[in-house]
């Protein structure tokens, strides 16, 4: 086992769900209240039956599932979970690769093995680990390959499980049966116990025998070909394995030739490691509560010019600066810049900063000032003026043209003058003439 992959499916509604267990099999819109001139963001399964899908506006989706309950998108929420899952994960993985809030790919090579357990008990050991600390429904599974995994996990959420503890008939994965490597007793063992509260592992070897009965839609390549495999009658990987390499090219060119790797289980791709952002916050306490602007811009100058003068700021730039002021009445107003370049100098973000506070109006004195610098990155580079601004300029510019001619012994700049702009013949209309001349 090298990766594994861990699916939170429908993260916004499982967030939700989550919180207000009541709504376990009610519809739900997620992207505010029906009357905003909005679009759906996300929606559970009882709301897609009845037609509602994302990118709908919200009014079409109250048309289409009246009974669905609407909610906002609280996005620093969904980062916040989004963030806490990708720590846990910290803890049992060298390296990350956030794919989608909810949706992680990470390096598990070898880590089973230095724990002392076998992997199937380290992949439930980490399942039951991620469920407890998020209250989410977790699906993970490992595999030697990142496509094997990711497809096991789709598997996984895409297998039902009822009151009587089977599969839904109307369910594509019904027949699908996985057996642990770890657990090899067969296809007879309790189904429930093995999608619901273990991980999947898929055995060094298995993948093209796992792969084979999942349906073309698991492909990671653009939705049009999964329509076109469907109607050249390819509904399942096994039968997209079936074919010739240049069959598949021929048809869809290098999407096929992925497609048909993919459905024989080999994936050459890594997990490309997240980068660990550099964030730099401060705040200072005002030295008495104000509503003027030039106080807490004063304030807003030191806690730039310390923040910048930070050894981890040393050589770096940054795109974003998050403002805040805290009030007496104890709220906190906040603003976000975002630069259109890169830079490091106090008094350029100050000035940004001082155009929206001028014109900010505050229902309380402020108290405190604090900053946050993100985005940090390497300092662009300028091409500085040729010549100096000034009067100097031309006759700088004449005398190195100068040099350059006598060097060559005949005119090697020009410029473009009108000569007889009346003219319909267009060679008469323009001319080149020596610069300086």
């Amino acid at each position: 086992m090298n990766v594994a992959c861990l699916l939170v499916p429908n993260f916004l509604v499982a967030l939700t769900r989550r919180d207000r267990p009541e709504l376990t099999r009610r519809p739900i819109v997620i992207g505010g209240s029906p009357e905003e001139h909005a679009r759906v963001t996300a929606c559970s399964d009882e709301a897609a039956v009845k037609g509602v899908n994302v990118g709908a506006t919200l009014r079409r989706a109250l048309a289409l599932c009246p009974s669905a309950v609407f909610f906002p998108l609280q996005e620093s929420l969904v980062a916040a979970e989004a963030a806490r899952i990708l720590d846990l994960l910290q803890l049992y993985s060298p390296a990350l690769e956030s794919i989608a809030p909810g949706h992680v790919h990470f390096d598990v090579d070898g880590l089973a093995r230095m724990t002392g357990v076998d992997e199937q008990t380290y992949l439930d050991d980490l399942h039951e680990a991620a469920h407890l600390a998020t209250g989410l429904p977790i699906h993970l599974a490992g595999a030697e390959t990142i496509f094997a995994a990711h497809a096991a996990t789709i598997a996984d959420c895409r297998l039902p499980i009822t009151d009587s503890n089977e599969f839904r008939r109307d369910d594509p994965y019904h027949s699908r049966t996985i057996v642990p490597a770890a657990h090899p007793q067969g296809p007879n063992q309790d189904r429930k116990s093995k999608f619901q509260n273990r991980a999947v592992l898929i055995p060094p070897g298995g993948e093209r025998a796992f792969l084979a009965d999942l349906p073309v839609e698991v492909l990671p390549v653009p939705p049009l070909m999964h329509v076109r495999l469907r109607l050249l009658g390819l509904e399942r990987l096994e039968q997209v394995a079936g074919l010739s390499l240049s069959a598949m090219q021929a048809q869809f060119g290098r999407d096929g030739a992925r497609a048909w790797e993919l459905a024989h289980g080999h994936d050459e791709t890594g997990i490309v490691p997240r980068r660990e952002e550099l964030r730099v916050s401060d705040e200072i306490d005002l030295p008495a509560p104000t509503t003027l602007a030039e106080p807490i811009m004063v304030g807003t100058r030191g806690l730039l010019q310390r923040s910048l003068n930070r050894p981890e700021m040393r050589g770096q730039t940054l795109r974003r600066l998050d403002w805040r002021i805290g009030l007496e009445s104890g709220e906190q107003v906040t603003r976000k810049f975002v630069f259109r370049e890169p830079t490091s100098d106090p008094a350029r973000m100050l000035l940004v900063v001082k155009s929206r506070v001028d014109r900010l109006q505050l229902t309380a004195p402020a108290i405190s000032v604090g900053v946050t610098l993100s985005g940090l990155c390497s300092e662009y580079g300028h091409q500085a003026n040729l010549w100096q601004v000034g009067p100097r300029r031309r006759r700088e510019l004449l005398d190195a043209i100068e040099q350059l001619n006598a060097r060559e012994g005949q005119p090697q700049v020009y410029r473009i003058v009108e000569v007889q702009p009346w003219s319909r013949i267009p060679e008469r209309q323009l001319a080149l003439v020596a610069f300086g001349g």
